[in-house]
């Protein structure tokens, strides 16, 4: 019996280590050297950083400073990759070069973060072991103790460290490739692995140094700017300009974000970069088309509703291949959603669908989201507003001269009109809605909700200017003024509808809908 017993628990201790594995010997041009990564590894990007916005107000115009929490810009900056697997195990590594600069603030400016980051007092004496253990702490944001020096893998590393920790189920190396020549020295690298379920930490530790560490080698002259990062696909055609704004910081976070992944790549146009893992024709047909259409839909964004800033920023849109993946980034809570606008980190983020057209809705939906954002200097916008104009950018189209044409919506208008007693009757409620009350509610009511937002949108762009003697066209204009001095929707709402007569209005939307939608159709509010 007692034979039995052990022999049971040598192997339930050999399959839970099992469980991390390791995959063939890969090149990283970017990081410098070729190493194994785990089996069947996902790349996981760090995301952009949170932004917490700072305004000030010149009048009706609003200026807007991002500034960020330190940590976040600097492990983004240190950080070269991170992969996990369907275990859960966990490998990072980082490029240890720069401390974390203090700053007297929670949060800063990317500027001044950069500045900081640059100076000599923040850079890592690669000679003092303080320097480099006071960076393996800061980087893995946990207690570590004196770090164990061990000889392993001679031939490729001058030196290895192992920092002990409180965890039971992580390990933490630091080492330093060997300088091959007269060649430049080689910084100091940090590797963590976190396993999941695993609690033999010798066994871990053992098949690490053996499976890993000891795998650890120099690429070949010849070979070293091959090996696995991420590439651009570019749509340029001859004779085209490149993109606006080339080293805008986004632009240069978001390509660092994912150099080192074989399995993403990226793309970039006036006023956009994508960041994607797909591998389908699907996928990369509907990034060329973002490509392809998004500059024009966002000068239209920017035609019917002008900004109140002067800055002009860089919009990220990421799109996930699997569901699963999408749904890890988002949270579950965002898991019912095909894309979502994450105004904190700045990320229009997509799951890939099997509808291209649909997915098209989508970004274009979502993308009006993202430019209303910044276009109000991160000021929340109304729901009827914001939701309104999303859905009157849906169904709009984009030729190859990159002319926008707003097309009535095929679901929303007949439903509309088909309730349009009960729409006129909740326009005033919709008006005063928050973003929970505009969300709540069974899927046939916020539908019609939408509808209605849609409606309102579409009414105020494209019926409104041509009746004579209302003060309707102006309503959106007043909106804006408003928010801009406010910084509060529901108040610019009030104000912008103050000298509305609410009757009036109502039965004008009901007479437009049902009477007068030929002649908006033929009005082109992006001509005027």
């Amino acid at each position: 019996m007692k034979t039995a017993f052990l022999i049971f628990a040598l192997l339930g201790t050999t399959a839970a280590n099992a469980a991390v594995t390791y995959g063939p010997v890969k090149n990283y041009p970017n990081i410098g050297f070729m190493f194994p990564c785990l089996s069947s590894a996902k790349a996981d990007p760090v995301p952009m950083p949170k932004a917490y916005t700072y305004l000030s107000s010149n009048g009706t115009e609003l200026e807007r400073e991002d500034r960020f929490d330190p940590f976040e810009l600097w492990f983004a900056n240190q950080c070269c990759a991170r992969w996990y697997d369907a275990q859960g195990n966990r490998l990072v590594i980082g490029r240890i070069t720069c401390r974390l600069p203090a700053f007297d603030a929670a949060h800063v400016s990317r500027e001044r973060f950069n500045i900081a980051l640059s100076d000599d007092d923040n850079l890592v004496n690669s000679e003092k072991e303080a320097d480099v253990s006071e960076w393996v702490a800061t980087f893995v944001d946990t207690p570590i103790y004196e770090p164990e020096k061990v000889r392993l893998n001679k031939f490729t590393l001058d030196e290895v460290r192992v920092f002990p920790c409180d965890a039971t189920n992580m390990l933490i190396y630091a080492f330093r490739p060997r300088r091959i020549g007269n060649a430049k020295n080689f910084d100091w690298f940090c590797v963590t692995l976190q396993a999941s379920g695993t609690t033999d930490l010798k066994a871990l530790r053992s098949a690490f140094e053996e499976q890993f560490i000891g795998k650890v080698t120099l690429p070949s002259r010849s070979s070293a700017d091959e090996g696995a990062q991420a590439e651009e696909v570019s749509t340029v055609r001859a004779g085209e300009k490149l993109f606006d704004q080339p080293n805008h910081p986004v632009r240069v976070e978001a390509r660092k974000s994912i150099e080192n992944y074989d399995t993403w790549w990226f793309a970039e146009t006036d006023g956009y970069i994508i960041l994607s893992d797909v591998n389908t024709d699907v996928g990369k047909s509907v990034i060329r088309d973002v490509q392809d259409s998004m500059p024009a839909f966002r000068k239209a964004y920017e035609k019917l509703v002008p900004p109140l800033t002067r800055e002009r920023d860089v919009s990220l849109i990421r799109l996930f291949q699997t569901r699963d993946d999408y749904v890890r980034y988002v949270g579950k809570e965002q898991a019912w959603t095909g894309g979502v606008w994450m105004p904190g980190r700045r990320e229009l983020v997509l799951a890939q669908g099997d509808n291209k057209e649909e997915m098209m809705r989508i970004i274009r939906h979502e993308a009006f989201h993202q430019y209303l954002s910044y276009a109000y200097g991160m000021v929340p916008a109304a729901p009827w507003m914001n939701e309104g104009h999303a859905c009157l950018f849906e169904n709009a189209t984009a030729d190859k001269k990159g002319k926008v044409s707003l097309n009535e919506d095929p679901n929303r208008c007949p439903l509309l009109v088909e309730n349009i007693e009960l729409a006129v009757a909740l326009l005033p409620r919709l008006l005063e809605a928050d973003y929970p009350a505009f969300y709540t509610g069974s899927v046939s009511e916020r539908n019609l909700k939408y509808a209605v937002a849609w409606g309102l949108a579409y009414y105020l762009q494209k019926g409104a200017p041509l009746e004579r003697n209302t003060p309707f066209k102006s309503i959106l204009a007043d909106y804006a003024a408003s928010l801009a001095q406010t910084r509060e929707y529901a108040t610019a709402t009030k104000q912008a509808f103050a000298e509305v007569d609410m009757t009036v209005f109502q039965e004008n939307f009901r007479e437009f809908w049902l009477k007068r939608r030929a002649s908006a159709m033929q009005y082109d509010p992006l001509e005027e």
